[in-house]
């Protein structure tokens, strides 16, 4: 009998050239699927919207057809990195205002949608309604639209556009400001800007006033700090001349005096006192009237105004008229002027300034007052 020797190096050899051989048969063939066709997902049809700063991520928005396509791999382009980058995984940034192509490519197929970035979503209105739908308004008096506007969905932004069916007898501007322009009647429009027969009306009709405005809410501004007395029988304020209360008054202390308690107020000679009132509104006026404090006191009165201007900002004064006279002032007897007159203009804000003597002085009276009051004071048009 023969014996046969085998190293082990000899026999792992012949083990695994035969394990190898084995294995080799039967290991499945893997075909590649090419990809036959993308489309876009649902979310991305029609293009999307971001705005500037902001990201999005659109990896896997696309549909790949057959669903057993092997190589579904996603390379993402933009047309125009300064508008829009996209980076590897998808994810876009917005960079700066303005409209791409961003570009999705799958086993050699690729589509396009359209990025728009904004500096803000527009979110279009649905339904536009207003919460008047009749407004009485005055020859050259405004009415602001905007806040009896109602919009569904309320954060709608698309913004508003203004039409007169009658801009000469009424006017509205692109920010929605009412102007009484002539008697007669108006429907004004507003509607949306993205869909127009979106919209809402408004009848306005249109008067002439005359008279003195109602001063409910007006206020009042002066030069100079108000005195006090020791027994306050002034009731010295800066809304007595406005409030309708007789048993009150506003006093100014006059040029060259010194005046009141605890402290008192002094103005230097020479110089200039002024009040402003605010009538909350720009509407026209053509006359002022004053009631004075009583019929005894007529050394404490107006007698003129160097000038009136007038301002929509409460900065910026215009003249109106210079050297206006209070009729009668002098006459102790009269304590209500009658309606002063002056050039018809439209302001906000109207300014009373006086600086020379005879604004304060009558040589028919021996003495002088250390203020000027006024009871009342009147502001109005006639046509």
């Amino acid at each position: 009998m023969k014996k046969y020797k085998f190293n082990i190096f000899t026999v792992m050899l012949l083990l695994s050239g035969f394990l190898m051989t084995g294995c080799d048969d039967n290991m499945p063939v893997v075909k590649e699927v090419a990809v036959a066709s993308i489309s876009l997902k649902e979310e991305l049809i029609g293009g999307l919207t971001i705005k500037t700063g902001e990201t999005a991520d659109i990896s896997w928005k696309v549909n790949v057809l057959p669903e057993n396509a092997t190589d579904r791999a996603e390379s993402y382009y933009s047309s125009d990195p300064e508008v829009a980058t996209v980076n590897a995984k998808g994810k876009i940034s917005a960079n700066k205002e303005g409209t791409c192509d961003i570009t999705i490519a799958v086993g050699g197929k690729s589509i396009t949608f359209v990025l728009q970035v904004v500096d803000k979503i527009i979110v279009p209105a649905t339904e536009i309604t207003l919460s008047i739908t009749t407004l009485d308004l005055m020859v050259d008096n405004e009415f602001n639209l905007i806040p009896q506007i109602r919009t569904v969905p309320l954060e709608a932004n698309d913004g508003f556009v203004f039409t007169s069916s009658a801009p000469g007898v009424v006017s509205v501007s692109e920010d929605g400001l009412l102007r009484g322009v002539a008697n007669g009647t108006a429907d004004i429009t507003v509607a949306s800007k993205k869909d127009v027969s979106i919209k809402a009306v408004l009848t306005v009709t249109v008067t002439t006033f005359s008279g003195d405005y109602p001063r409910s809410g007006w206020s009042m501004t002066a030069s100079h700090e108000l005195f006090k007395t020791a027994t306050d029988d002034e009731k010295n304020s800066l809304s007595s001349a406005l409030d309708g209360d007789v048993a009150t008054n506003f006093c100014l202390v006059r040029p060259g005096k010194k005046y009141g308690t605890a402290p008192s107020v002094e103005v230097t000679s020479g110089e200039a006192i002024y009040f402003i009132v605010d009538m909350q509104k720009q509407q026209a006026v053509n006359y002022f009237r004053i009631r004075h404090r009583n019929t005894t006191q007529a050394f404490v009165r107006w007698y003129s105004f160097d000038e009136i201007s007038g301002s929509n900002d409460g900065v910026n004064f215009e003249p109106i008229a210079s050297n206006v006279v209070v009729t009668d002032a002098a006459v102790a007897a009269q304590q209500e002027s009658p309606n002063i007159s002056f050039p018809k203009s439209t302001y906000r804000y109207i300014k009373f300034y006086a600086q020379s003597a005879n604004c304060f002085y009558q040589s028919s009276y021996s003495s002088q007052g250390s203020s000027v009051q006024i009871q009342e004071l009147y502001l109005g048009v006639n046509p």
